[in-house]
């Protein structure tokens, strides 16, 4: 069966007007988002957007370098600054007193540093430095100094030692984080 002519013109036209149609909501389509990536620009300034950002990107690679080779300076820094500390806490006059006298070793990450050594008592309280250099001092170190360096070169936050007479655990250290860890009192 064969549609006459002007049927045929007819559904061809339908057909063609139908494609018109959908073509003309796609550009309209295509024209709103447009506008909207486009908002306030031109299509020209598109290029040159993309090329700035680009730069900026070249720029922040650059400050990246720089910081960090300032990163790495910090790095080799901070191993001279107090990163190791020692307290020992002790009694030097015996029965008198109280646990008020104390040396504090204080060393940065190449072990030097300064000893700080309170000697207390009831009519006075006498406080002493050392230089450390390389876990050691040119002075001759007391038993109690010797192991504020020995603690502060343990690997702790802050490890104290109370050596009260009356104390039964007089060589177990106290420390601010829940290891425990005995530094032995060495006999004399």
């Amino acid at each position: 069966m064969q549609l006459p002519l002007p049927q045929l013109t007819l559904i061809l036209s339908l057909l063609a007007l139908l494609i018109g149609l959908y073509c003309l909501w796609q550009n309209r389509s295509l024209n709103t988002l447009r506008k909207i990536f486009f908002a306030g620009q031109k299509a020209l300034d598109l290029e040159s957007v993309i090329l700035s950002l680009k730069q900026q990107q070249k720029d922040n690679r650059q400050q990246q370098v720089v910081l960090e080779q300032a990163l790495d300076g910090l790095k080799n820094n901070i191993s001279f600054a107090v990163q190791k500390v020692g307290l020992v806490r002790f009694n030097p006059f015996g029965d008198s007193g109280g646990n008020f006298s104390f040396c504090l070793a204080l060393l940065d990450g190449h072990n030097n540093g300064v000893i700080i050594t309170s000697m207390y008592g009831r009519e006075q309280n006498r406080i002493y430095s050392k230089k450390i250099e390389n876990g050691k001092s040119d002075i001759q170190l007391t038993e109690e100094e010797q192991r504020s360096v020995l603690v502060a070169k343990s690997p702790a936050e802050l490890v104290t030692i109370d050596e009260s007479p009356t104390s039964d655990n007089a060589a177990l250290p106290s420390r601010t984080t829940t290891k425990s860890k005995k530094i032995p009192k060495e006999k004399s």
